[in-house]
């Protein structure tokens, strides 16, 4: 399957939807836990879109539909989104940048393993390109840099989690649809967040800021209802390996809504690693680009 236009502007508005997400994320919890967080994006993600686990469904739902569901929703959501939030509060920007570096990595190798889709030549290159860009974007940090080990971690332990969401929503979208598999999913991840946070005492904010207010509205509709429909509609059109290309450009455009925020200056490693990841683009948009 070669994209289409149309696709690479789902798979980039995507990418600009979950970039802003680790700023919206930083901002949300100073207000609230990172558990509080979780729940509510997914609880109000799966209010937004309840009508299609019945609207544009495929078919009946059969019991391996439902058990994948159940589990990509826990596996993909409750525990990454949980964990992610968690990292970005013990860790340091430069490595919550550099765990998306990752993310498309790991979901291009399960997907490989699992789904047997041929990386070539050409998407291995840009793997590697990719990765290299990403870091220098990041700075060049290194885990457990100024002793963030923990966070680090558990930032790993969120893009594991991510990648295998990535690789087997694939098959979920060919037993439902798009919007239903999203729904169904971020469905479960609420029901497997809520019993954790009763259990935990059910904290909640006491007051609101607006700030951390408008990022949680955003956090739950935007970056978790609108961005995650685009991935399962994005996987039913392109392959795995080549829509996680895509996510390299989170830290572009992280670094570019850092600077416009912050009015800090870009840096020399910023332009080299953008260029890496546009190369990695390029040597990634067929399996076998002829390269040298």
């Amino acid at each position: 399957m070669k994209p289409r236009f149309g696709n690479i502007g789902v798979l980039v508005l995507m990418n600009v939807i979950w970039a802003a997400a680790y700023p919206a994320t930083a901002i949300a919890l100073h207000g609230m836990t990172a558990l509080f967080l979780t729940m509510v994006r997914l609880g109000v993600g799966a209010l937004m879109l309840i009508p299609f686990l019945w609207v544009g469904s495929r078919g009946r739902w059969s019991m391996k539909a439902i058990w994948m569901a159940l589990g990509l929703g826990i596996v993909g959501f409750s525990l990454p989104v949980y964990l992610q939030s968690m990292g970005l509060y013990l860790s340091s920007p430069a490595m919550a940048a550099m765990s998306i570096a990752l993310e498309p990595l790991a979901t291009a190798v399960i997907a490989s393993l699992v789904l047997r889709e041929a990386l070539g030549r050409g998407r291995k290159w840009a793997l590697a390109v990719a990765v290299i860009g990403a870091w220098a974007i990041a700075g060049f940090p290194t885990i457990g840099h100024l002793g963030y080990l923990r966070g680090d971690i558990v930032l790993l332990g969120a893009v594991m989690c991510f990648a295998t969401y990535n690789v087997f929503s694939s098959r979920l979208v060919g037993m439902l649809s798009a919007p239903t598999a999203n729904t169904a999913t971020l469905l479960a991840g609420f029901l497997g967040v809520l019993p954790i946070w009763l259990l935990l005492g059910g904290k909640a904010p006491r007051t609101w800021v607006h700030g951390e207010l408008w990022a949680l509205l955003y956090l739950a509709i935007m970056a978790t209802a609108v961005a995650y429909y685009l991935w399962m509609f994005a996987v039913s059109k392109v392959p795995v390996a080549l829509a996680a290309l895509f996510l390299y450009l989170q830290p572009i455009i992280g670094v570019l809504l850092s600077v416009w925020l912050t009015h800090t200056a870009l840096s020399n490693s910023f332009y080299i690693g953008s260029a890496l990841i546009f190369l990695a683009l390029y040597l990634g948009r067929d399996r076998s680009p002829a390269i040298a």
